[in-house]
């Protein structure tokens, strides 16, 4: 349940309508003078904290409608007062500040629920008053809770796809930046064993960190499927990490409105190549789709440009590639219902550069 959180005041110290009360905690003073005059400008209210531990402190003090930290601080860092933060107040948006040298805790920080992140130094005051605005309009709304942040960049909600999408500045950091993308990519793989009831999946990922990596991520839904994707994104284009972003993005609120219907290869497949043909920073890349229904016992498969090999100790099945992402891949056959029995396991690779298999097994069955 969304929980609001009001500016705590008195009467004479009342903001003016509109004006919202924004945390800023990071140990560096200058930032935090020259930042919080900015978002003064802005028409907000600013309260200020030196490490995570003062900002915990202040919270419980006065209640901020949005938090901008830093990670790297003294006495509790940024990651561990995210995490806190994310516990005690999980309704309360944060947007991160981080070096660019710190994809990986930027990708952690993400896990936990962040909205957005800046790259330090903010050479564009633009990125702040707009990731403040559109987290603020996410607050304000209740729409907070339902997007993930990939969602927030392409401003992706309700199912609908955005008939025209401009170039988010994040994604172009990212396409300027190639190795501050593939650690992004990297650090945001999700966790190797996942279970629904009896019901067990575990992934296993091999690859060269020298290139863009395969991404994986999946989904439990309350009817009992288990969904889940593949994506290279070392893309022959120049948009791999852009594209797999909206991939993840686009996957996500599909599933999320989904509310009690079972999820389709062949919707998710559409939603996603209409996505793709609305974004300018899309280009073709190699996937794989797929839905196991352990109420049934199945799992369904649909190629988009990754081959693989399906088992499940008695039989086994080629999957061929087919059309990639983004070039029409609706029309690759679909590999129905294939018996999971008591486990099976799925497996693919990129030659020289990656491997991987996902298991999906009955208690300890595997």
């Amino acid at each position: 349940m969304h929980k609001s959180y009001e500016v705590a005041t008195t009467p004479s110290t009342q903001p003016a309508s509109g004006t919202k009360l924004i945390m800023i905690v990071d140990d560096d003073p200058v930032f935090r003078k020259l930042t919080g005059g900015f978002i003064e400008a802005q028409g907000h209210e600013v309260v200020e904290a030196e490490n995570g531990l003062e900002g915990l402190k202040k919270l419980r003090e006065t209640e901020p409608d949005l938090i901008l930290c830093d990670l790297s601080m003294p006495v509790l860092d940024g990651i561990e007062f995210v995490e806190e933060v994310s516990l005690e107040y999980p309704s309360l948006p944060l947007i991160v500040v981080s070096a660019t040298d710190e994809m990986a805790d930027v990708a952690q920080a993400l896990r936990f629920g962040i909205k957005d992140f800046l790259p330090k130094p903010i050479t564009n005051p633009d990125h702040l008053a707009g990731a403040i605005e559109n987290t603020l309009y996410d607050s304000d709304n209740h729409l907070c809770d339902q997007r993930d942040f990939a969602s927030q960049w392409f401003r992706i909600d309700s199912g609908d796809v955005p008939e025209e999408q401009e170039l988010h500045w994040h994604l172009e950091y990212l396409q300027d930046n190639p190795s501050a993308a593939k650690d992004l990519l990297h650090a945001l793989l999700p966790d190797k064993d996942t279970a629904q009831g009896d019901w067990k999946c575990n992934y296993r990922l091999l690859q060269s960190t020298d290139v863009m990596p395969l991404v994986y991520d999946y989904a439990w839904l309350m009817n009992g499927q288990f969904a889940f994707y593949i994506v290279d994104s070392a893309s022959e284009g120049q948009y791999g990490a852009a594209t797999t972003l909206l991939v993840r993005a686009l996957f996500h609120d599909y599933l999320r409105n989904l509310k009690s219907f079972n999820a389709d290869l062949k919707d998710i497949a559409d939603l996603l190549e209409k996505g793709m043909e609305c974004a300018e920073c899309a280009s073709p890349v190699k996937a794989m789709f797929g839905i196991a229904d352990v109420s049934e016992g199945t799992l369904s498969l649909l190629p988009a440009g990754l081959d693989a090999q399906w088992s499940n100790g008695y039989f086994s099945q080629h999957i061929a590639a087919g059309a990639k992402l983004g070039e029409h891949c609706i029309k690759n056959f679909i590999t129905p219902d294939l018996p999971i029995q008591a486990a099976c396991q799925l497996t693919l690779g990129c030659l020289g550069s990656s491997s991987f298999s996902l298991d999906i097994f009955r208690g300890g069955s595997a």
